[in-house]
């Protein structure tokens, strides 16, 4: 759920430093580091419309699809065989925070999001975000192999249940 919620905030906050841009997709890759010093690395591709529907495909060490379309999250989780249907209407929206960012150096920015302090750098496109999770956790979402204004169809973006899944309401 940490993860869903990082996520969450992090395409709200790709929607704001994409607006100049149609599309994007990129590929990613997420460093989760806990207070033992243990680090988890996930990776996979990013994809995202300015009408802020984006697509999270998480490729290693699980695989994972994260759908964001307007106000509508569905995660599908095929380990688990699971899918989880929530919704933004409760989450307060990181855009109109991000339009505070300061620039504290060139290409760097700091914002603040639920007692959560965000550090963004940022030159043409959002390369990297670095932040300590409410468990404290550090993690650190770097973004490469980014392409702009490329054509997405908008299935891309429909999601579809497997059958057998269980659906998770939240």
């Amino acid at each position: 759920m940490k993860q869903f919620f990082f996520i969450l905030c992090l395409s709200t906050l790709l929607f704001a430093k994409i607006e100049q841009f149609k599309t994007i997709q990129s590929d990613f890759t997420q460093k989760v580091t806990n207070d033992q010093n243990k680090t988890i690395i996930y990776s996979g591709t990013f994809y995202a419309t300015i009408d802020k529907k984006a697509l999270w495909i998480y490729e290693k060490p699980i695989s994972k699809k994260i759908y964001f379309n307007g106000t509508k999250v569905m995660i599908i989780e095929p380990e688990l065989e699971q899918v989880i249907m929530t919704t933004l209407e409760n989450t307060p929206n990181i855009t109109a925070l991000l339009q505070e960012a300061k620039e504290v150096s060139a290409h760097k920015y700091v914002t603040k999001f639920m007692d959560v302090t965000y550090n963004i750098e940022a030159h043409e496109s959002i390369e990297k975000v670095t932040y300590r999770d409410k468990l404290d956790n550090k993690v650190e979402l770097l973004f490469d192999n980014q392409s702009t204004n490329l054509f997405l169809d908008d299935e891309l973006f429909v999601a579809s249940i497997p059958k057998g899944y269980d659906i998770v309401r939240e």
